[in-house]
């Protein structure tokens, strides 16, 4: 094997320094401590994935069409945004995201909000789809001249300065309070906040685009989600469920998404995000620099984005004898590696 990526969303806590532990991973940190770093700027986790298979952004980054080609649906020429169902917790005088990972949401939730939707939009051509019920996207008739922000980087966060900019922003503005307002008065919601648990009052729209051409070096995706499944496919490379572990580690140069922590940060679960990435050295981390000693790979890098800017750690064999580096904490988000 010449050279195993692992992509880490959430590898640094992102929201703040909240006083919580900190992963101990003594490989990961002792890896990033040692190796070679850059950064450069980056919008977010979709930019980065896009900027590894040669897709430039169009009005948006276009992770939607993407994600919707690896859920297994063929978006065609169709313009699709994301429209991942949340809640919209009221703040003092801010509405704070929470994201779908937090709200525990069934499968009929899922298809009754998303039909009540698409009898709403009828008149607009819009069309919902649901194909799992934390991740849902929206086909629309024309082309959305919009940018938007990713729902790693709205969650937890107040929406009202993360809402769609560029030309046709006011048409989206009145769009999400057209769905507050229906999603408001749904069957489902009341039956939810009957229960205790928290309604999904609201969708969050972002990665607007055509499915575009992509081409990459990897040879390999190793990953979990719709959207490394969607690169893959587009470039007709292989692509292997994150499940099957380091055993299924193959090619010569191969991209490894690793979405644990990510998962964790995106519920506002500072031991969760600790115990994932805890998990992660177990079974990545650790077991990928003892591969590194032997010379069974020749490089590891470990890439992320944060705050803006993406960062890369590149790893040797000679870089493990840099004993005079100090090993990184993992507690905040960093601004320079």
């Amino acid at each position: 094997m010449h050279t195993v990526t692992l992509f880490v969303p959430a590898l640094f806590w992102p929201h703040g320094n909240a006083g919580h532990d900190v992963p101990i991973a003594p490989a990961l940190r002792t890896l990033i401590g040692r190796g070679d770093a850059s950064e450069s700027r980056c919008d977010d986790e979709q930019a980065w994935l896009c900027g590894q298979f040669g897709v430039t952004r169009q009005a948006d980054w276009p992770s939607a069409p993407i994600a919707v080609f690896g859920a297994g649906m063929h978006p065609g020429e169709s313009f699709w945004l994301s429209a991942d169902p949340v809640h919209l917790q009221v703040n003092r005088d801010q509405l704070v995201l929470m994201a779908p990972e937090t709200l525990s949401i069934t499968e009929a939730e899922a298809d009754s909000l998303r039909a009540a939707l698409n009898r709403h939009f009828d008149t607009d051509h819009f069309t919902f789809l649901a194909p799992q019920p934390h991740r849902w996207y929206v086909r629309t008739a024309r082309p959305a001249r919009i940018q938007t922000n990713g729902l790693s980087q709205a969650a937890g966060h107040d929406v009202d300065r993360m809402l769609p900019q560029g030309e046709d922003r006011m048409t989206w503005h009145r769009i999400f309070n057209e769905i507050q307002m229906l999603l408001h008065a749904h069957p489902v919601n009341e039956e939810r906040e009957q229960r205790g648990a928290l309604p999904i009052n609201s969708l969050w729209f972002s990665g607007g685009g055509t499915l575009p051409r992509a081409s990459t070096s990897f040879q390999a995706v190793i990953g979990s989600s719709a959207l490394a499944h969607g690169f893959s496919k587009l470039a007709e490379i292989p692509f292997i469920a994150i499940e099957q572990g380091i055993a299924a580690i193959g090619a010569n140069d191969v991209l490894i998404e690793l979405r644990e922590a990510e998962t964790a940060s995106m519920r506002l679960d500072p031991a969760a995000w600790k115990d994932a990435l805890d998990d992660l050295e177990q079974r990545w981390f650790a077991p990928l620099a003892g591969l590194l000693r032997s010379g069974r790979i020749r490089r590891l890098v470990i890439a992320t984005v944060a705050d803006g800017r993406s960062y890369r750690w590149s790893v040797n064999r000679m870089n493990l004898w840099r004993w005079w580096r100090p090993a990184v904490s993992l507690g905040i988000p960093i601004r320079r590696p």
